[in-house]
């Protein structure tokens, strides 16, 4: 499978996610995740291929960096931020395992 295709399931999951919780401010909290994951994943994928780090320890630095910018673009409390960071790349990852795992 073509490595954009990743980015796109990528996106197809974690953007309902960041939808359920800013509602009232919808089309700007897309706005903002799909340009945090713009960020983040290609940085990942950049350190996952020429680094030896591991791969949760990165995972959980992009979901504290996408915490961050929901916390500063969207104004929420830093709880709600930093919980759906983690719980949209906790299940993006949890997918792509399981994708990974199953069919691939």
């Amino acid at each position: 499978m073509e490595i954009w295709i990743y980015f796109l399931l990528t996106l197809l999951i974690e953007l309902p996610i960041v939808w359920l919780f800013f509602r009232k401010q919808w089309k700007y909290a897309l706005l903002v995740g799909f340009l945090l994951n713009l960020f983040t994943w290609p940085l990942l994928h950049m350190l996952l291929f020429t680094t030896s780090l591991n791969i949760h320890l990165m995972e959980c630095g992009v979901a504290l960096v996408e915490g961050i910018g929901y916390r500063l673009f969207l104004k929420s409390s830093w709880s709600k931020a930093l919980f759906i960071g983690f719980l949209a790349n906790g299940i993006s990852y949890g997918i792509g395992e399981l994708i990974n795992l199953y069919i691939l």
